[in-house]
């Protein structure tokens, strides 16, 4: 009976170590995606037409000819 106890807590204590590592990757994961996140705001707000920069035509679909911006 004593060493299904121990077993028991051995695979307790790998369970806690597991849990933590998966704890730790969706930290790191999340930090990850918020950079950029953040790194693509920044450069939307860098290429905004609104403070002078280059526009974007709202509608990116091929005209009739085949050609945007009616090159």
């Amino acid at each position: 009976m004593k060493a299904d106890d121990e077993r028991r807590a051995e695979e307790r204590g790998h369970l806690k170590v597991a849990l933590a590592t998966v704890a730790l990757q969706l930290d790191a994961f999340e930090m990850r995606t918020q950079e950029a996140l953040h790194a693509v705001r920044e450069l939307i707000t860098e290429k905004s037409p609104v403070n002078s920069g280059p526009g974007y035509p709202r509608d990116r679909r091929p005209e009739k000819d085949g050609l945007l911006g009616g090159q």
